[in-house]
């Protein structure tokens, strides 16, 4: 199983607070880490500790953290041929409270110069995947480009369309995509409808589902994952652990699932598998170094 990531990779400079700072105030952090991040780069990591054989697509600075980086990476055993370096490295300003929860701000670095003739030149690379993860953390015309060449290629093509973007997905994407994995807010984003309940979520889902997508899976967090259908909605309960932070807790359910359908998984024990390992990512700091081995997963306990 072969697995392409075309997407972000960011320094994340964490915060550890006490609680998340509201408009105009200035609290303390009590920790501060470095951590390698972003949300193509996460996923990638925490396909190939599931057991999968992954590229990335991507672009990292000409500084020390391009080079941490690409490290992180390769210490995973993802192939970073298709990673380019120029400018400076993204990066993600992250406040995580005691009770897990957390606010990022962006800075895109190299990632804003991803372009279509990058993808072009890793055309190879794209050829011999089974699946293609993407995000929104690098220009949504190389995200649009790029989903409709491998969607013409034949390949399963999974979007995570996070962070919530600001314009409306273009009906071709969302017609090339063959499954999304929004949370409830990126819903919201998209369907312009409600998604506070079960009810709310699964209406705004099948609104997605009629622009395209053959499946979109709604990760709710505490509530766990909603898995929608042409046959219907399946909700997917969230294995029940304390929070410390939850960072890349998405980014390891899309890749987990992705990993799940690439070993020939039913959807539905896909979603359950991608489930467990987000909850195992929740107990844990930081984003990278969150994401479990698969024998970490198959002998966890819950």
């Amino acid at each position: 199983m072969k697995i392409t990531v075309v997407g972000s990779l960011n320094m994340d400079l964490v915060s550890h607070v006490h609680h998340l700072p509201k408009a105009g105030e200035t609290i303390l952090s009590h920790d501060f880490r470095l951590i390698p991040g972003g949300k193509g780069a996460n996923q990638a990591v925490a396909a190939a500790r599931l057991g999968a054989h992954v590229s990335m697509i991507g672009m990292v600075g000409e500084d020390e953290y391009g080079s941490k980086l690409l490290n992180s990476l390769t210490e995973a055993h993802v192939h970073v041929e298709g990673i380019k370096r120029s400018g400076t490295t993204g990066m993600a300003f992250i406040n995580v409270s005691d009770d897990g929860e957390n606010n990022i701000v962006l800075v895109p670095g190299a990632n804003a110069q991803m372009s279509v003739e990058h993808i072009e030149e890793n055309l190879t690379i794209l050829e011999e995947s089974d699946v293609v993860l993407l995000q929104l953390e690098i220009p949504l015309p190389v995200v649009e480009y790029t989903v409709k060449k491998v969607s013409g290629l034949g390949k399963l093509v999974i979007l995570n369309p996070a962070p919530a973007p600001a314009q409306a997905l273009s009906p071709e994407l969302l017609q090339h995509a063959h499954t999304l994995t929004p949370n409830e807010t990126e819903l919201a984003s998209l369907s312009g409808m409600p998604t506070a309940t079960l009810s709310e979520a699964e209406t705004a889902a099948k609104k997605l589902l009629a622009s395209g997508p053959k499946r979109v899976i709604v990760t709710l967090g505490e509530k766990g994952a909603l898995l929608v259908t042409a046959e219907g909605a399946t909700h997917v309960p969230a294995c029940r652990v304390e929070p410390v932070d939850t960072t890349a807790a998405g980014d390891s359910f899309t890749a987990a699932f992705a990993v799940g359908i690439a070993k020939g998984m039913a959807e539905e024990e896909a979603a359950a598998f991608a489930s467990k390992v987000a909850a195992i990512v929740v107990t844990r700091r930081g984003a990278q170094p969150s994401l479990p081995t698969l024998a970490e997963v198959e002998a966890y306990t819950f």
